[in-house]
């Protein structure tokens, strides 16, 4: 044995060991004060839904027939799937199948715990198809004809399933649910640290360097803003503390004209339509109208503080007292106008924070935030000549509301309300005549019955092409969401006869409409993500169908769900993309279900998925020719198999979902040298 060798085998055993200790905490609490497990507590220790499932579990662990479970019991078991070989692993799978105890699986046993694995993996299909899965499934692995599958045989099968097999080998111990150990993951990732942020700075600028050059010279116009308003205080012979409260002042004149320009959506669209629009950052319009108003109410904090600083050293108990100081400073126009423009932009600045809406309270948010009216006229009697700097923007801005407010004037009916799965929403309502869009563009929309003053983001999923009406799907998320959500589980009849009227405004551009610019797009949406994929790929279609000309050679479309039923929302529309001559050899669809587990407890189900496909195939959960993967997507290997059959073209990763798995999506499109664009709202 080599020195490599030995050194590999020191490592893998310091592991269990510290595996196993963990599984030890894990233990002890599920098993409480009594130190032993019940059925019960395992199941709910583990997470486990379905109590059949979680009984076949129990008894493979429960060594002795004891009822209960101990530490010794818990450990053996464990150690088995940390540090045994593939077959004993194996093994255990065969045992969870082998209801009778006789050393082989018959079809009953084997739909039976297919059964109960579809039901603790939240998956619903028909008896019928149950039956096609068991069937497909034993002749596949019955390879004597013996009407028993044995351990060999079993072993065989899987065998087949290379990769799967040691994805389910490497994550054997999954679903014991060991705590993560974070110091250990904490360090690793701080003996990388540099690294990390090294490439992400690189791919950084490749993909946002027009974001990041408007960033650059909007902080160095704060700079000189505040450098400008504390020099001229030097030149006054003011105090320091006045000096900052200038410079401050200063850039608050700009940036309160700055503010207002990233919410021109009109106006951004347009500039996206032209030829240049795609050398500006206008893709983080919303992103940089945030950094904005967080530098706005820090220069205002300094602002405040610099002058309370100045009063506080002119304060004399024998001349100017406090009382005389403040008060004098709160009779002016200056003073109070100050005073409640601080409040007004702190209530403004706290209910824009992120976890205001993560925590479904849009409203608030929305209510708050119109306080910016009366910002703006306090802002104005404040700093009276601050009407040069907000002329322009200002008058943009009253232009496009005067816009909206026309629009907003105008009713739509909503033609059709239905409730789907996962808590989404699907609208049918008449196009209006003056609403133009391209794929991917989105609308804002406001139902009376729901609230009279709040407008909602959402994109269309229906094509331009669909001249007679619009379509949008919304998720719940929020009050106004889910209230919708409950107006469509009404039977119409019941509805109020109100329930038809909407009113729209926009449309506005978004980073999916550049997709027609791409020659190998590829689209990624996470859940109710894929809304601007769906209109582009019905206009595709259409395109197509018209034999319309497309720079377009070859499209991924990458969908992602934990909920097998939210595939039922676009499921019809990826089945004519398969099926239709003019996109089935374009257009390559890849779906997940991340939902699930991937580990041994789920092997023989994954494998008659697969079987499944092959003798018939379609996929069993959605019916299409591509196979639904129980599993996250590996990214390196997807967009590693994207760049071998594209080696020399130009690939342009297209995403709408999650935060945090698009900076996971940044990097990995980086290193494939891969374009790079996230749909924001």
């Amino acid at each position: 044995m080599t020195k490599n060798d030995t050194g590999t085998i020191v490592k893998l055993g310091r592991d269990a060991i510290s595996q196993l200790r963990d599984i030890e905490t894990r233990f002890k609490v599920i098993a409480g004060e009594d130190g032993k497990i019940d059925q019960a507590e395992l199941q709910a220790g583990l997470g486990l839904h379905d109590a059949e499932y979680a009984a076949r579990i129990f008894g493979l662990i429960d060594r002795d027939g004891s009822g209960t479970v101990t530490l010794w019991e818990f450990i053996d078991f464990a150690q088995i799937l940390l540090t045994g070989s593939p077959d004993e692993k194996l093994r255990i799978v065969f045992d969870l199948h082998d209801l009778n105890g006789d050393g082989t699986i018959d079809k009953a046993e084997l739909t039976h715990i297919l059964d109960r694995s579809l039901n603790e993996h939240h998956l619903d299909i028909p008896p019928h198809k149950l039956d096609a899965l068991s069937e497909a499934m034993f002749q596949k692995v019955d390879a004597d004809g013996s009407k028993s599958i044995t351990f060999g045989e079993f072993k065989a099968c899987i065998d087949s399933h290379p990769a799967l097999k040691e994805q389910m080998v490497a994550n054997s111990a999954t679903w014991l649910r060991l705590p993560e150990r974070i110091e250990r993951d904490r360090r690793r990732q701080h003996g990388r640290l540099l690294h990390n942020l090294t490439e992400g700075a690189i791919r950084l600028w490749e993909n946002e360097r027009p974001w990041l050059v408007l960033l650059v010279l909007y902080f160095a116009a704060n700079a000189w803003m505040f450098r400008g308003g504390v020099l001229a205080e030097i030149q006054l012979g003011s105090d320091l503390f006045t000096q900052i409260a200038q410079g401050a002042a200063a850039c608050l004149k700009l940036n309160g004209a700055i503010i207002l320009i990233a919410m021109l959506r009109h106006s951004l669209t347009f500039l996206r339509r032209t030829w240049f629009g795609p050398f500006l950052p206008l893709d983080h319009a919303i992103a940089f109208h945030k950094i904005v108003g967080h530098v706005t109410f820090l220069c205002a904090v300094i602002h405040v503080g610099g002058y309370i600083g100045a009063y506080e050293s002119i304060i004399d108990p024998d001349f100017f007292t406090r009382d005389v100081v403040y008060g004098e400073l709160f009779k002016s126009r200056v003073g109070w106008t100050g005073l409640t423009l601080i409040g007004l932009f702190l209530v403004m600045w706290i209910f824009s924070l992120r976890f205001v809406r993560d925590k479904g309270l849009f409203d608030l948010f929305y209510i708050t935030h119109q306080l910016y009216w009366l910002w703006f006229a306090f802002f104005l009697l404040h700093v009276p000549g601050f009407w040069m700097w907000v002329v322009g923007p200002g008058a943009l801005y009253l232009i496009e509301r005067g816009i909206r407010l026309v629009h907003g004037l105008k009713t739509t009916d909503l033609q059709q309300a239905d409730a789907l799965s996962s808590n989404v929403t699907r609208l049918r309502m008449t196009r209006p005549d003056w609403f133009h869009y391209q794929p991917g563009e989105y609308v804002f929309l406001k139902h009376p019955m729901i609230s009279s003053f709040e407008w909602h983001p959402f994109t269309a999923t229906s094509n331009p092409e669909e001249t007679e009406m619009l379509e949008l799907h919304v998720r719940g998320v929020g009050n106004w969401t889910h209230k919708l959500h409950d107006l469509a589980q009404q039977p119409v009849p019941e509805r109020p006869a109100a329930w038809t009227r909407v009113y729209l405004d926009g449309p506005y551009g978004s980073p999916a409409s550049d997709i027609f610019d791409s020659k190998i797009p590829v689209l990624i949406g996470a859940g109710i993500g894929v809304t601007p994929f769906a209109s582009i790929l019905r206009s595709i279609l259409h395109q197509r169908q018209q034999g319309a000309a497309s720079q377009m050679q070859r499209i991924y479309f990458i969908w992602m769900n934990r909920d097998q039923k939210a595939f039922e929302w676009f499921v019809d529309l990826m089945a004519q993309l398969e099926e239709d001559p003019a996109t089935r050899d374009v257009i390559e669809i890849q779906v997940y279900l991340t939902g699930l587990r991937a580990e041994l407890t789920s092997a023989s189900l994954t494998v008659a998925m697969e079987v499944y496909h092959q003798e018939t195939g379609r996929d069993l959960l959605t019916g299409l020719h591509a196979p639904t993967r129980l599993s996250r997507p590996d990214w390196q290997s997807v967009f590693k198999s994207i760049r071998q059959a594209h080696p020399d073209q130009a690939v342009d990763v297209f995403y709408c979902g999650p935060e945090g798995l698009s900076r996971v999506l940044l990097r990995e499109a980086g290193r494939f040298d891969f374009g790079y664009k996230k749909e924001n709202f």
